[in-house]
């Protein structure tokens, strides 16, 4: 087992888990000040709709990439301590990997559909020229929909990197 290539390989994993978290947080908290401003001059059905769901989705990334960001750094101590520790990486790193793989496969079902309908609920709205505020939380779901699913793609291939690599060195 080649240390220094381990040394990275679990750098360069938990350096893209809190760069891809604290870009979460700062999008989260970036759409509700964005829409509350809209909100504050606008005034209007549209900005209402996009505010009222930007709030709790936005809050939900605040809160997660904020949580996660944090709890990266005692994960990385954790593996760079235990790093000539293999029973630690089969007992504790792998699974954990392997459970996070299975996450991902669900959670990219659930935010596909969810775009899929944002986008049908604001292709309908639109058409049957309903209530804007349905129509600016429609479209604020299916981008906050879209953006978990790339995050989540992304994250899913991170893991899968670092997975395979310990895998086949341990």
């Amino acid at each position: 087992m080649d240390k220094v290539t381990l040394h990275r390989k679990i750098e360069a994993y938990y350096r893209g888990e809190r760069i891809s978290n604290a870009i979460l947080f700062f999008i989260g908290g970036g759409a509700i000040i964005w829409t509350f401003l809209l909100f504050y001059w606008r005034q209007g059905h549209l900005s209402t709709g996009f505010f009222i769901s930007t709030l709790p989705l936005g809050l939900f990334f605040v809160l997660t990439g904020g949580y996660r960001f944090y709890r990266s750094f005692k994960r990385f101590d954790r593996s760079m301590v235990a790093i000539d520790k293999k029973h630690y990486f089969f007992k504790e790193e792998l699974p954990l990997l392997e459970e996070r793989i299975e996450r991902f496969h669900r959670k990219k079902g659930i935010n596909t559909l969810a775009f899929i309908i944002g986008i049908f609920s604001s292709v309908s709205i639109a058409i049957f020229q309903l209530n804007h505020v349905f129509l600016g939380t429609s479209m604020s779901i299916t981008i906050f929909s879209a953006i978990l699913l790339a995050f989540d793609l992304f994250g899913q291939f991170r893991v899968e990197e670092y997975l395979h690599y310990l895998k086949k060195t341990f």
